[in-house]
């Protein structure tokens, strides 16, 4: 069986969805593999997230149905769609249902900055960033020092166009405008960004969280699969769960 050590399920947001299975073949060790799912994200309209949500709980459901170790619900603005406060409710609520673990993005990324002892973030947005992906943020405490977008930026479905360099690029600029920034972080799981984690870490000695690294990192964490995985930024120098 290919998922002989982890079969881990994901609920994707995005119609077409094409960068996040790529980054997680690229940084899960042998036998680990994604049961993913695509919901009905195209333009992030409130009627969109909402068929998200709702598409995102039937689709646990079979997964849990077909075994899967571990299911993490995609989509931060999906996860917060019925507020920020209402995340460990939705977690708890498909756990009893499913039978199975269940993590949220939410939750990937803000335990990733909490192990990397972040206080001051450099958020680089994409077009399809919104209020969402950083009031989260704000809500646990973190300070946001700065954003920025990233001039070019395919839209959502079209980010397999996209490079990391684009959004790393833009990062460099923000660390070098703001150099109290300790961490730079990149929502949207669903755009290049993991070929230059590590470059970008060492050539500003800052941290670096993208959405699709934390989920993948809360992902094999949960799973206990604990193995050595260089070369994708400080964060996976401790898969050990808390």
């Amino acid at each position: 069986m290919y998922g002989y050590r982890a079969r881990i399920g994901y609920t994707s947001p995005p119609v077409v969805t094409e960068v996040f299975p790529y980054e997680f073949y690229k940084i899960v060790p042998d036998g680990v593999t994604l049961a993913i799912n695509t919901l009905v994200v195209n333009n992030a309209t409130p009627e969109e997230l909402q068929a998200s949500y709702d598409l995102s709980v039937q689709v646990a459901q079979k997964m849990g149905k077909a075994g899967v170790d571990l299911i993490v619900l995609g989509g931060v603005p999906i996860n917060l769609c019925r507020g920020v406060d209402k995340v460990d409710d939705l977690i708890k609520s498909v756990e009893k249902s499913v039978g199975v673990p269940v993590t949220t993005s939410v939750t990937a990324q803000l335990n990733a900055l909490r192990r990397l002892g972040t206080r001051k973030i450099g958020l680089v947005a994409t077009n399809t960033s919104s209020a969402m992906d950083w009031q989260f943020l704000q809500h646990a405490g973190y300070e946001i020092v700065a954003i920025t977008d990233v001039p070019g930026l395919p839209a959502l479905n079209d980010l397999g166009k996209a490079t990391s360099k684009m959004s790393m690029d833009r990062a460099r600029e923000l660390k070098r405008a703001y150099p109290q920034v300790d961490t730079l972080y990149f929502p949207c799981p669903h755009r290049p960004t993991v070929d230059m984690i590590q470059e970008v870490e060492d050539d500003l000695n800052v941290n670096v969280v993208t959405a699709s690294q934390a989920i993948i990192w809360e992902a094999l964490r949960r799973c206990k699969i604990n193995d050595p995985i260089p070369g994708y930024g400080r964060l996976f120098r401790n898969l050990e769960a808390d």
